[in-house]
C-alpha cells in the first residue's frame, strides 16, 4: 500500500471523528468538564480567602492567647508570649487591648531572653479538629521581664471598643522572642488577645 493511500485513510479517519476541541476536566477525577457560555466564554467562579484561613484550615498552626478579665498593677505587663518553638517562627497577627480605666499602653520587645512567670495562658488552636498545641509560652500579670524595644504606644479609652493592633504577620518572633503588653495604670479589669501563626 503506498503511503499516498495510508495518508488518505488516516485523513478520512479524522475527518469521521467528532471535533471537542479542547477540553478542561476536574483535576480531582471527578469526570466534569468546563462549560462555555453562549458567547463563547468560559464559565468560571473563584473562592479566594485570607491566607490565615488556609493556615489554620490545612496546617493547623493558627492560635490565640488571651488574657482573661485581669486585675493588673499599673506597670505591669497585662500579657505576653514567648515562641519556643524549635525551627518555627511566631508570626503575629492581631493584638487586641481593652480596659476599664484609661490608661496608656505599650507594646514592647523583650531584648534578653525571657523566663515566663504569672498566670499561664494557654494558646488556643482555631481550628477545632487539630490537635496542634502551641509551642510557646505565654503569661498574664507578667512581671520578670525588662521593658525592651517599643514597637506601639498609646492611649487607650475606659470602658470604650478594643483596640486592635494589626501587624498581618509581620511581627515576626524568632526562637525563644517574646512580645509583651504593658499597661501604665492601674485598671482592674484589663483584657489582652494576641493572634499569632507558626511557620
Amino acid at each position: 500500500m503506498s503511503l499516498m493511500i495510508i495518508g488518505i485513510i488516516i485523513a478520512l479517519v479524522f475527518l469521521s471523528m467528532p471535533l471537542y476541541g479542547l477540553q478542561i476536566e476536574d483535576g480531582k477525577g471527578s469526570g466534569r468538564r468546563a462549560s462555555v457560555s453562549t458567547s463563547n466564554r468560559l464559565d468560571t467562579s473563584a473562592r479566594a480567602n485570607k491566607r490565615l484561613f488556609y493556615i489554620s484550615r490545612d496546617n493547623g498552626q493558627l492560635f490565640s492567647w488571651a488574657s482573661g478579665t485581669a486585675d493588673i498593677d499599673g506597670g505591669d505587663t497585662a500579657l505576653l508570649v514567648k515562641n519556643t518553638a524549635t525551627n518555627k517562627n511566631l508570626y503575629i497577627e492581631h493584638i487586641w487591648i481593652s480596659s476599664n480605666t484609661e490608661t496608656r499602653v505599650i507594646v514592647h520587645l523583650p531584648t534578653t531572653e525571657v523566663i515566663v512567670t504569672g498566670t499561664t495562658i494557654i494558646g488556643i488552636n482555631l481550628n477545632t479538629g487539630s490537635s496542634n498545641v502551641a509551642e510557646a509560652a505565654a503569661a498574664r500579670d507578667q512581671t520578670n521581664n525588662s521593658q525592651g524595644d517599643i514597637i506601639w504606644s498609646g492611649e487607650i479609652q475606659a470602658t470604650s471598643a478594643p483596640l486592635e493592633i494589626e501587624f498581618d504577620g509581620a511581627l515576626i518572633l524568632a526562637k525563644n522572642r517574646s512580645v509583651g503588653v504593658d499597661i501604665l495604670a492601674d485598671g482592674s479589669a484589663f483584657d489582652v488577645t494576641i493572634i499569632g501563626h507558626f511557620e
